[in-house]
């Protein structure tokens, strides 16, 4: 018999008594933490103070009879006498929903966070042990009556998604939009992941989270590039942050944190995969991005790669780290890399580091890239995890290995099942944007649009700034190169075989509007899940942006992925049609890879190798 949650809000408090003389000290890791229990899922109310004298008591001016009757009985007439703490305590006190050792489990996540405060008292375990964590606390909690709540009928799931929704609505109301709303609940709340009738669900506690979702909430993120030199201690290695790898069960609660892995066909090699189980892998997967480039950038190749791409093959894993504050995400970063260096079997390679950018203005949170158009819009539905019509679903197979796709065939059939069952094929591209190039691009034609280079920026993104839609999309604008819906001959049904999940974040700094270039890196870390390379990712970059043909522009590239040159220009359809030239690449790939995401359970059983 399953237990279900228990949906109550109770008060929770806990009094830790602090290491003598480390009172000051925790005192200011309580100031540099901030507000960790933000992201504690559950969490109505949370405090933390350091206890060091008890409060006085002050006697009232007026007394009732009976007040002044038992202070006689108890104090005999004297003056109330306070008594010094024998030692300091950290209180902790807190309003959560359900049982509080599962509050107990939450602060446990908050990991190298909880122990940067809990380790000046005396006592503390540590966050890597489940069980005595939650112990310590339940061991050092009092029996509280009082509760801070604004809404005790409601716990904190009800209350934030009823915020989200009311904005949502709201915003759906204001901007007269017909944009698609999620399916409700009879009692308001968005409507859970649903399933195809007839399907299986998915096992989604054996597929990496970011296969299903994109932590829309985590505004930074961190990609540590690694190498290995040692079979046993890289396989110790992977034994040891498996357990660690956020799978997509673990997504419903908003973690605050994310950790994700991926290997290469080199990596693979590298931790002891057998030949003929390596051959089994597609070509283009076995060949490494760099040996595919000349076909994804036609005239460029990789001869613009830089860092640690520069030597193809030599990335072995990627291990990408997200979160909610760039605070939680520097120390989980810190200890990853702290068990890289213990492993004797893995070294870093290189690092990425990204942040999401907040559009100015508004009321609404709205992320951009450094063009300053909206970002992470039209991210394709999975059937059996979102809700949707038949038509806007894509069935598992698409992105998730030994499953069925969109032709009714099993991805990735033929691949080893202990190492592809339930994984996934990551594209990783780091893409330069020339901000100051887009700019003057726009600007040299801005005359020629009722908008001036707002709109020349439109019509050669395909999209309004924010996100909107244009009455009349240019038909090889990038965003319809990129999914051409009913331009194409074979419609939907054509633009559904080669959709992708985008999970890309920038990097660098936003350069302000009207400031000059300050030649500074920036661009767009691009991540896509897929469940066939050469089908999804492939086709799209080397038959939709590499070549015009298809939309009867000839050679004409998409000028946002490969275009640019003395000669280069696009050709904007309107009520005028406008050559816009492109005198210098405004996109340009620095480096990347293919990875194989692998399911958990794969990604287990290859570290339990010998």
């Amino acid at each position: 018999m399953t237990r279900q949650p228990d949906p109550g809000t109770r008060s929770v408090t806990v009094l830790a008594r602090v290491s003598d003389g480390r009172a000051p000290e925790l005192r200011k890791a309580l100031r540099e933490a901030g507000t960790p229990f933000a992201h504690v899922p559950g969490v109505h109310f949370a405090r933390l103070v350091v206890v060091e004298h008890p409060v006085t008591q002050t006697r009232p001016a007026v007394w009732g009879w009976k007040a002044r009757l038992l202070d006689l009985i108890v104090h005999g007439g004297r003056g109330s006498r306070p008594d010094d703490f024998p030692h300091p305590y950290l209180l902790l006190t807190a309003t959560v929903d359900g049982p509080q050792e599962r509050f107990f489990a939450g602060i446990r996540a908050l990991g190298p966070e909880a122990d940067a405060i809990w380790d000046h008292c005396t006592g503390y375990p540590g966050s890597e042990r489940a069980e005595a964590f939650v112990r310590y606390f339940a061991d050092r909690s009092l029996r509280a009556g009082y509760t801070f709540a604004g809404a005790p009928d409601g716990t904190v799931a009800e209350l934030r998604d009823a915020v989200r929704l009311r904005r949502r609505l709201a915003g759906l109301a204001a901007d007269g939009a017909d944009g698609r709303v999620p399916a409700l609940t009879s009692s308001g709340r968005p409507a859970a992941p649903a399933r195809a009738e007839g399907e299986s669900p998915l096992p989604l506690g054996d597929i990496q989270g970011m296969v299903l979702r994109g932590y829309g909430h985590h505004l930074a993120a961190t990609h540590l590039f690694l190498r290995f030199t040692e079979v046993a201690g890289a396989r110790a290695w992977l034994g040891a942050v498996a357990p660690r790898i956020t799978s997509a069960a673990d997504v419903q609660e908003r973690p605050n944190r994310a950790l994700h892995l991926g290997l290469s066909h080199a990596g693979l090699a590298a931790v002891g995969v057998t030949r003929d189980e390596l051959d089994r892998f597609p070509q283009e997967f076995r060949a490494g991005m760099a040996v595919r480039e000349p076909e994804l950038s036609p005239g460029r190749g990789t001869d613009p790669w830089n860092g640690f791409f520069a030597d193809p093959g030599s990335v072995h894993a990627v291990l990408m780290v997200s979160a909610a504050t760039p605070q939680i995400l520097g120390a989980v970063v810190r200890e990853l890399r702290a068990g890289v260096t213990a492993s004797g079997g893995t070294e870093v390679a290189g690092e990425h580091h990204g942040e999401r950018l907040l559009a100015a203005g508004g009321d609404r949170r709205a992320f951009i890239e450094h063009f300053g158009f909206a970002d992470g819009l039209s991210t394709p539905l999975v059937e059996g995890y979102h809700r949707g019509s038949r038509e806007e679903l894509l069935p598992p197979g698409e992105f998730v290995l030994k499953l069925r796709d969109v032709d009714g065939d099993i991805a990735g059939r033929d691949l080893p099942d202990e190492l592809a069952c339930h994984g996934s094929y990551l594209v990783y591209r780091k893409l330069e944007q020339d901000v100051g190039a887009f700019r003057e691009t726009v600007g040299a034609v801005a005359d020629h649009f009722a908008g001036g280079a707002g709109d020349a920026g439109a019509a050669l993104v395909g999209r309004r700034r924010d996100g909107g839609t244009l009455d009349l999309c240019p038909r090889a604008s990038h965003v319809r190169r990129a999914n051409p819906l009913d331009t194409l001959p074979g419609g939907r049904k054509l633009s559904r075989r080669h959709m992708m999940l985008r999970r890309g974040i920038p990097y660098g700094p936003y350069l302000p509007e009207g400031a000059p270039d300050d030649g500074r890196e920036r661009g767009l870390l691009f991540l896509a899940v897929v469940g066939d390379i050469r089908r999804q990712f492939e086709f799209v970059q080397s038959e939709w942006m590499a070549d015009g043909n298809v939309f009867g522009r000839g050679g004409e590239q998409d000028v946002f992925t490969t275009a640019g040159g003395p000669h280069a220009r696009i050709l904007v359809e309107g009520e005028t049609p406008v050559h816009v030239p492109i005198p210098r690449p405004l996109v340009t790939c620095r480096g990347g890879e293919y990875f194989l995401l692998p399911g958990l359970a794969a990604l287990r059983a290859l570290a339990a190798r010998r």
